[in-house]
């Protein structure tokens, strides 16, 4: 078309190389970028592209629960049933998800993720087959069907050239321990897997995620996951939870018939050791993390704690001699100061990140010597209970290295006129004269003078940082 004002025209899109086109659409959701496909012959065409079909995640809606007789399939819209039937060879990066319980997967689907089990080439593969298994589910629940297991298992035995495998859940029935339906006995059969496998995480945890609290995370005893472990020799990085790890394990994984070990990706999944033995946390002896470093002295630890776990038992597995590079505390966990202490102490020069999602108070002084003394920190997150002159603080000592620092903008306390009086002292006057409870006022301030201190904080801290910064709503 002629512009009214010159006579230059517009440009014309049909002429841009099919590269940037396909370039664009890799940064549309998938149902937007099957609508532009619908506007034109060329649009379609690079919808089809094989290259946009590299990465691409199945999500799946299950059942609420597991105790009815009256097995429901997992639901998924018809749109993503064809996108898969038509593209699932292109797959290589593949993440299947269920959210609730796994029951069944309806017999099209099931020959559809069978097919495209046969014909991609995944080199990564992440698998979310609804909610880990718990005992109380295996006594009284319903376990999937066999055929349903065997369609998402085929992943797993016909996969060729794979070389990270994440299994984020898995359902653990002991009626279902069978070669083709327990996710151990399929990994140890594919011996193709033993020769390009490099990344194995099992039921990890990713920050805030929730968990069973008494999973059945493996059939037998610690024993069989380190024979499992033992068959794959190219691992260079392995997830685990606690129950699962022994010292006799990581005494495999430091021997010389393996790669080398780089990072080592632990959920401490700690219950009361006297009424759920398996779920203590194992004694790891100090000579057996001194020969992981010995193999490679770049070894890595990263710890998310997913229950309030004492710091003794803590210090069973992280003794001085861990390589520990990231600590997570998640939702339901517990700050304890003790450790605190102990990564400024014993960790000041390998910790790059502490991250914390759980409620806590009064630990201002000891996240800012934190700071202070671990040199190599980049991420600080902390949903805890924080004041605005510590936030200011943490970030002034780390300045602009802090790569990533989110505080929540509810937990900030500012400063009141109350913060000085004798914490024996329950009345005392305010500015207007009346007498007021003074536990409740110091965590109360006007709305105008918190907003106040709150946009001061930011600009401080934005400044400090060298880039935009305020607190998470």
């Amino acid at each position: 078309m002629e512009s009214p004002d010159t006579n230059a025209s517009s440009p014309d899109f049909s002429e841009l190389p099919d590269v940037t086109w396909v370039r664009i659409f890799r940064f549309l959701p998938l149902r937007d970028r099957a609508k532009v496909a619908r506007t034109c012959r060329l649009l379609n065409e690079v919808f089809n592209h094989p290259s946009l079909w590299y990465s691409q995640k199945l999500s799946f809606m299950g059942e609420m629960h597991n105790f009815s007789r009256k097995k429901q399939n997992v639901f998924c819209t018809p749109f993503y049933v064809e996108l898969t039937k038509r593209f699932g060879k292109y797959f290589q990066d593949l993440t299947i998800k269920i959210d609730g319980h796994f029951r069944s997967i309806p017999t099209d689907l099931q020959e559809i993720l069978e097919q495209v089990a046969n014909r991609c080439r995944l080199e990564t593969l992440t698998i979310e087959a609804g909610t880990i298994t718990s005992a109380f589910h295996e006594r009284y629940g319903f376990p999937p069907n066999y055929s349903a297991v065997k369609a998402l298992s085929r992943f797993v035995q016909k996969a060729f050239r794979m070389k990270h495998l994440h299994i984020r859940s898995w359902p653990m029935y002991n009626k279902m321990d069978t070669e083709d339906c327990n996710i151990f006995k399929v990994l140890a059969l594919n011996e193709k897997l033993r020769e390009t496998l490099e990344t194995l995480t099992i039921f990890w945890l990713e920050e805030q995620d929730w968990s069973e609290r008494k999973p059945i995370l493996f059939s037998g005893s610690p024993t069989d996951i380190i024979q499992v472990l033992d068959s794959f020799k190219y691992l260079t990085t392995i997830g685990l939870r606690t129950p699962m790890i022994t010292n006799e394990l990581l005494q495999m994984l430091a021997s010389k018939e393996r790669s080398k070990l780089q990072l080592l990706k632990i959920v401490v999944h700690y219950l009361d050791p006297e009424r759920q033995p398996l779920f203590a946390v194992p004694s790891i002896q100090p000579s057996t993390w001194q020969s992981l470093i010995k193999r490679n002295p770049d070894f890595r630890v990263e710890c998310t704690i997913f229950l309030n776990t004492p710091n003794l038992e803590l210090s069973n597995m992280l003794t001085p001699e861990v390589p520990l590079s990231v600590l997570s505390y998640m939702k339901y966990s517990k700050i304890d100061p003790l450790t605190l202490t102990k990564l400024y102490t014993q960790y000041k020069d390998t910790l790059t990140k502490f991250h914390s999602y759980c409620d806590s108070y009064n630990i201002d002084n000891d996240l800012l010597v934190m700071a202070q003394q671990c040199t190599n920190l980049t991420e600080i997150i902390y949903h805890g209970e924080l004041r605005s002159g510590t936030v200011v603080a943490i970030a002034t000592s780390r300045g602009n290295a802090l790569k990533r620092f989110d505080v929540k903008e509810d937990k900030i306390k500012v400063p009141t006129a109350y913060d000085d009086v004798d914490e024996d002292d329950v009345l005392a006057r305010g500015p207007d004269g009346q007498l007021v409870l003074v536990g409740l006022m110091k965590f109360h301030a006007p709305e105008d003078q918190r907003q106040e201190v709150l946009q001061t904080m930011a600009s401080e801290v934005s400044n400090t940082l060298g880039t935009s910064w305020k607190p998470l709503k």
